[in-house]
């Protein structure tokens, strides 16, 4: 396993400097729809009928959603495709919380800056990221064409989630907070909820330009969490 790895890592570290990557990956955003029974117990814990409606109709709503993230050597940029409806009615659903809602991520190799900016607290914050710690195995499989390798996500108990990278691809970015492999991140599966890339554009005719998002107030992580707890409890007491 050791010398397994030592390769994977020789081999990135190898082709990521002799040679200028740029490009932009098209994912699939998708989740398994909750029971009627898990729907109903859900709602029963909300205190209000208000709060029950809004939450059963997001819950009601997993359709699949439209991600990307855009990515030079040295940086990326994930977003999701947002869609309007014509009937003007939200189209708020569980898979594009997951998939990331209107926040945005943002990770910079050269200055170490990894942070998502997020509006849910009613005002636009820049939120720091913590590094994931990976476990790499040897299995492996192809996705659009490139090997790639299994690894586990250390924050999460009983190996319940893990990315799938290719060091064909050698840079360090993935989808949302799926970040840090020797390679880029081409699928993540996490219990009832999966991003696969369906569509990779390796260096494109047009420039790859990165808007890294610089509006709101820099918050750490555990700041972020306290004040989407407030959030929550406002959200109950309408």
């Amino acid at each position: 396993m050791k010398i397994f790895l030592s390769w994977i890592l020789l081999f990135f570290s190898t082709i990521v400097f002799s040679q200028q990557l740029n490009g932009k990956v098209t994912y699939v955003v998708s989740m398994t729809p909750f029971s009627d029974k898990k729907i109903d117990s859900i709602s029963k814990k909300m205190k209000t009928k208000k709060m029950d409606k809004w939450m059963r109709n997001i819950f009601e709503n997993t359709s699949n959603v439209n991600a990307y993230l855009d990515f030079t050597n040295e940086e990326s940029l994930y977003y999701i495709e947002k869609k309007m409806k014509n009937d003007g009615k939200s189209s708020l659903n569980m898979t594009e919380t997951f998939a990331g809602g209107d926040d945005k991520y943002y990770k910079n190799l050269i200055s170490k800056e990894f942070y998502h900016q997020s509006d849910v607290f009613g005002e636009l914050s820049l939120i720091d990221l913590p590094t994931k710690k990976w476990k790499i195995t040897q299995e492996s499989k192809i996705i659009g064409g490139y090997i790639c390798y299994k690894a586990f996500d250390l924050s999460y108990k009983n190996n319940s989630s893990y990315a799938w990278f290719t060091p064909q691809i050698p840079v360090s970015f993935g989808p949302k907070k799926f970040v840090g492999l020797p390679g880029l991140v081409l699928e993540v599966q996490l219990k009832r909820r999966k991003i696969i890339a369906t569509k990779i554009i390796l260096n494109p005719k047009e420039k790859i330009e990165i808007n890294k998002p610089t509006k709101g107030e820099k918050v750490t992580i555990e700041e972020a969490q306290k004040r989407y707890s407030s959030f929550w409890k406002s959200i109950e007491k309408q």
